[in-house]
Order: C-alpha cells, then sequence, then structure tokens
C-alpha cells in the first residue's frame, strides 16, 4: 500500500491514530517514533499503545514502574510499520503477537496455517493493522480536517 510521503508532528500522529498525545510522547521516549514522522508513524503509534498494555499470565508488571519495550513489542512495532509499504498487505493483514514473536498473516491458507503452527494452546493477540493501515488516507482528512477547523477559530 503507496501513501504520500508528508511529514508529521507527533502531535499530529497521534490526532491521526486516534490517540491522545501522551503516547506519542511515551512512544518518542521509548524510541518509537522519531523525526521525522510520516504516516507509517500512526500504525507503528497504534500498535505501541496496543502492545505497550499486554501483560503475559504469569508475567508480574507493576503498573507504577518504568516499562522499557521488550523485544517482542519492537518487533511488533516495526513489523507493523515495514506492513504499511508491503505490496503483499491488504485490508485483512494481520499481526499476530506471542510472548516471542510476530507474525504477519494476509491470506486464509496463511492464516489456517499459522493457527495450526503456532498457536496450540498459546495465548496471543491479532491487531488488524491491514485494516488500520486501509483507514489511512480517511485518517489524514479527518486530521486536515480538525487542523483546519483550528486555525479558522479566533
Amino acid at each position: 500500500m503507496s501513501l504520500s510521503s508528508g511529514k508529521l508532528s507527533a502531535s499530529a500522529v497521534a490526532v491521526a491514530a486516534g490517540l491522545s498525545e501522551s503516547w506519542a510522547w511515551k512512544a518518542r521516549d521509548q524510541g518509537v517514533l522519531s523525526e521525522p514522522h510520516f504516516e507509517e508513524d500512526i500504525v507503528a503509534l497504534r500498535v505501541y499503545a496496543f502492545v505497550s498494555q499486554i501483560v503475559w499470565p504469569g508475567v508480574r508488571r507493576p503498573r507504577s514502574a518504568r516499562q522499557d519495550l521488550e523485544l517482542w513489542q519492537q518487533s511488533a512495532v516495526e513489523a507493523a510499520r515495514h506492513a504499511v509499504s508491503d505490496p503483499a498487505t491488504t485490508s485483512d493483514t494481520a499481526l499476530w503477537v506471542l510472548e516471542d514473536s510476530v507474525h504477519l498473516v494476509t491470506a486464509p491458507h496463511e492464516r489456517a496455517a499459522f493457527d495450526l503452527k503456532y498457536l496450540g494452546r498459546r495465548p496471543a493477540f491479532r491487531i488488524p493493522v491491514g485494516l488500520w493501515i486501509s483507514e489511512l488516507p480517511e485518517a489524514m482528512t479527518n486530521r486536515r480536517r480538525r487542523g483546519a477547523q483550528g486555525r479558522s477559530r479566533g
């Protein structure tokens, strides 16, 4: 899926992702977002917000302690970022997140093979990155409209 190469502010990335600006600042502090920002950062931020909140069964994580990104979380964010420009990505593409790996799966036969090979009785999360990517043009349009409305107020 091809997108324009327009640069965005961290605030614009958060707005287009449907998240508060605090997520963009957290992502910046964790090294997920860096200047300049582009449309693929919108999907990366959405995935970051999702995976940074996952706590796997049997894992203790104090809520007040700073949480550095684990390798599987970094992998999930980078896989989502890669999916934005991957020509094989469709609106059906899903990012499967497991405790020790991430997998981009698109075609029905790939989904069946993935289920048989990896899931079994393991906990996993399915993130609809293909859908989020297909929504990017609309998200960018809405972001531009909101920006224009904010500038026209006096």
